[in-house]
């Protein structure tokens, strides 16, 4: 029991010591900034260091073609371009050049060509006819042709008033004539003019004069072409206008209009009240009739024949009435 206690400080000792030497213990040792060595004998490496001595940095994430010397560094290879090189500017990789053209990379992924004998062009793909190798035998402004370098000699394209493998005639412009519609030529060296028939324009009076372009006609009227224009006949279509003035204005008008429909409520309004006085007085008098018939009937019941004179007084008018049973007659 003593013993053991005695050798529990020294185990203890022993431990620490083994754990606090980092490196010592592998082999071979690792890196001593970049890792450290455990009991099993294998280096624990520090962020950002790799490899079996941790003495290999890593680069940065995504880095493709990239090295580098310190931890999450991305330095592109040559040939390699951008944030993760992978961008590849080694342009002539892909052997742009053809015709056995040579090759030159240039900055930011640029190349250029240059060409064998016989051939141009950006990618030297164009071949040199004999218009390029030669020079243009062409005069007067012909044009050299040699099929884009195909054919074995040049020539030429001559303009207007010449001719002759290489242009050099000067012929005459008028023939064949180059005027339309019976226009008149002349040759002017090399160029030609025409003179234009009535009607027509242009320098090879192709085209129609149109008489009605500036539309001369005033006052509504229409402008016609007229079918045959080496007459110079101007058709010009009139039509009348004929203006005639109101003979109210329009504020006129609506006052007219406002006192017709007060003058016919007015004359509607007059005839209403003698309506209505005269149907008050029709009505009276059928009342009164109908008073004088109930009084007859009443005499003529007590009567015993006799003829009876009877003075009727009415509000409106005094009358007297005789009534007699046999005759019924009524005497005002």
């Amino acid at each position: 029991m003593t013993a053991t206690a005695a050798l529990l400080p020294v185990l203890l000792l022993l431990l620490a010591f083994g754990r606090s030497a980092h490196g010592a213990e592998c082999f071979p040792a690792c890196h001593p900034q970049n890792g450290f060595c455990e009991d099993d004998n294998v280096c624990r490496c520090q962020p950002g260091w790799q490899g079996p001595l941790c003495d290999q940095c890593v680069t940065f994430p995504g880095c493709v073609n990239g090295l580098c010397v310190e931890p999450w560094q991305c330095i592109c290879k040559d040939g390699w371009d951008g944030h993760l090189c992978d961008l590849d500017v080694r342009a002539c990789t892909s052997t742009p050049c053809a015709n056995n053209g040579t090759c030159v990379n240039l900055d930011n992924g640029q190349y250029e060509c240059s060409c064998a004998p016989g051939f141009s062009g950006k990618d030297c793909q164009k071949k040199d006819g004999p218009c390029v190798m030669n020079g243009s035998p062409c005069q007067h402004g012909g044009s050299c042709v040699d099929d884009e370098g195909r054919a074995s000699h040049a020539s030429c394209l001559c303009p207007p008033g010449f001719s002759g493998n290489f242009c050099e005639i000067v012929t005459n412009s008028c023939t064949p004539n180059p005027c339309e519609n019976q226009g008149i030529c002349t040759d002017i060296g090399g160029d030609f003019r025409c003179r234009c028939p009535a009607g027509f324009m242009d320098k090879t009076c192709s085209r129609p004069v149109s008489t009605c372009a500036n539309e001369p006609c005033l006052n509504g009227g229409t402008c016609l072409q007229h079918s045959q224009p080496e007459h110079r006949i101007l058709k010009v279509s009139m039509k009348e206008l004929n203006k005639s003035t109101p003979l109210l204005s329009e504020g006129q008008a609506i006052c007219f209009t406002i006192l017709g429909v007060l003058t016919s409520l007015v004359v509607l309004g007059t005839m209403g009240i003698v309506f209505l006085n005269k149907c008050e007085a029709w009505v009276s008098n059928l009342r009164y009739n109908h008073m004088l018939r109930k009084k007859k009937n009443l005499l003529l019941h007590y009567n015993s024949g006799e003829d009876l004179a009877v003075n009727i007084i009415l509000p409106e008018k005094i009358d007297m009435t005789t009534f007699s049973k046999e005759a019924g007659d009524e005497e005002i």
